[in-house]
């Protein structure tokens, strides 16, 4: 299985909430189990309660104590006949033979159907798939399973959020993945209304649409938003200008275009190699540079929180010599000479303060 680089983040789930998920999963499975088998359930025990009034009746014996006539029934339901003389009245008699043939054809009913619910569980089937969404709130659901899709979907789970993932195909390389993980997953058209039902849309939190199909994520986001008014839409596209319309006239709120969250990375390597990552906020080209404080003197002495107010960029990462980095440090920090830092901000304050050192710089 490709790696990703989100398995290189130092995320690790908390024990409570790997707990919750747990807990979670085996809500479902009872929920489930009451759903399909209530109704046996339900007859069952009207079985085990009638034969406890019926076995006696008519019985010259003393009526026994209320425990013992059901402990009595229940025996007889596994073929045990009830303790004391046998019952004299034709009803007390014909329960010796109803009473077993009913519950033991109920039991045997539960536990072929659980076993099969069971087996769903395992294999990750439609069916506990269906079980899980419909009883999920506050979720994510993720459209498209491509390798962008893949690594939203390994991240939101290393968040700890719980996701429902629908493809279009069978032939995917990763629902083996996504099965292995445990979360629901979906097979079909995200453009049809049922399949997004039971994704549990409506009480969704937000969903992705990450398919490489502009048209197939626009119908999915209108579909959703008219579902659900309140969801969070988050639209790749690959059009930006259809993007831009999109946000604007749609009110989604986040329309991403695959072309212009790539450009800035592929740009500012090209002109600056210190630039480790760039993204446009507000139509402000905003990158991180990782410098030695060598080759920036005037930083030197300086606290972080002068760095901000003096040159308009943030210290993220200070690295000293031979000691543990310190991501995002204290303002009170003094930045020395022999310091590694990863400094962000405006494209062009980042480069005036490079022009500024090369400057200063003895050549």
């Amino acid at each position: 299985m490709e790696r990703t680089d989100t398995d290189q983040l130092r995320l690790r789930p908390a024990r409570l909430a790997r707990l919750r998920e747990r807990l979670f999963r085996e809500w479902c499975f009872v929920v489930a189990v009451v759903r399909h088998r209530g109704l046996s359930l339900l007859l069952l025990v009207l079985v085990i309660a009638g034969g406890s009034e019926l076995l006696w009746r008519g019985s010259p014996d003393p009526r026994p104590p209320l425990f013992d006539r059901v402990y009595g029934s229940w025996n007889l339901v596994f073929g045990q006949p009830p303790a004391g003389s046998l019952p004299e009245s034709w009803v007390g008699r014909a329960m010796l033979f109803v009473i077993p043939l009913l519950g033991l054809a109920f039991i045997i009913e539960a536990i072929v159907e659980v076993s099969a619910m069971l087996r769903d569980r395992r294999s990750n089937e439609r069916s506990w798939c269906l079980i899980m969404s419909r009883s999920m709130k506050d979720h994510v659901i993720l459209v498209g399973l491509g390798k962008l899709g893949f690594r939203t979907f390994k991240l939101l789970r290393r968040l700890g959020h719980r996701v429902v993932v629908i493809e279009a195909t069978e032939k995917n390389k990763f629902l083996d993945e996504v099965r292995r993980d445990g979360s629901a997953l979906l097979i079909g058209d995200a453009r049809h209304d049922e399949l997004l039902r039971d994704a549990g849309v409506e009480k969704a939190r937000s969903i992705i649409l990450a398919t490489s199909d502009d048209m197939v994520n626009l119908e999915a986001a209108l579909d959703a938003r008219r579902m659900n008014p309140g969801i969070r839409v988050v639209l790749r596209m690959f059009d930006q200008q259809l993007a831009d319309k999109v946000r604007e006239g749609f009110n989604i709120r986040v329309a991403m275009s695959q072309s212009s969250i790539s450009a800035p990375a592929f740009a500012t390597a090209a002109v600056e190699p210190s630039i480790v990552g760039s993204v446009v906020l507000s139509s402000e080209l905003i990158v991180m540079v990782r410098w030695p404080v060598q080759t920036c003197p005037q930083l030197a002495g300086q606290s972080v929180g002068d760095v901000l107010a003096t040159f308009g960029v943030s210290v993220v990462e200070r690295v000293p010599p031979g000691a543990p980095r310190q991501l995002f440090p204290p303002p009170a920090t003094v930045i020395s000479s022999g310091d590694e830092l990863v400094l962000q901000g405006e494209f062009t304050a980042v480069m005036a303060l490079r022009s500024e050192s090369a400057a200063a710089t003895p050549a």
